[in-house]
C-alpha cells in the first residue's frame, strides 16, 4: 500500500501522516449540512408553535438563521484551530529533521 496515499496514511500505526488535513474540506461540508438541518428544523418548529404561542414561533423563524450562522461559525472556528495545531506539528516536525542534519 501507497504509504502517501490516503489509505495508506490511515493505517500507519506510527501516526507519521496526518490525514486531518485531507479530510478537513468534507468535515466542514458536514457541520455545514447539520447546522442546516437543525435550522430547518428550529424554522419548522416556529411555524408549529404559531397556531398555540405566537412568540415562541417568531422567535424561532427568526432564531433559525442566526443559529446557523453561529453555527456554521463554530464548526470553521473548531476547525481552523484544529488545522493550525496540525500545521504546528508538521512546522515542529520540519524543524527537527532540519535540526538533526546539522
Amino acid at each position: 500500500m501507497d504509504k502517501n496515499s490516503f489509505f495508506g496514511k490511515l493505517f500507519d500505526l506510527s501516526f507519521k501522516e496526518f490525514i486531518t488535513l485531507q479530510i478537513i474540506k468534507y468535515l466542514y461540508v458536514l457541520g455545514i449540512l447539520f447546522a442546516a438541518f437543525m435550522a430547518i428544523v428550529i424554522l419548522i418548529g416556529g411555524f408549529t408553535q404559531l397556531s398555540s404561542d405566537i412568540g415562541k414561533g417568531i422567535f424561532g423563524i427568526l432564531f433559525s438563521p442566526v443559529f446557523f450562522l453561529i453555527a456554521t461559525l463554530s464548526v470553521r472556528l473548531a476547525l481552523e484551530a484544529l488545522v493550525a495545531t496540525f500545521r504546528i506539528a508538521e512546522n515542529t516536525t520540519k524543524l527537527v529533521e532540519q535540526g538533526e542534519q546539522k
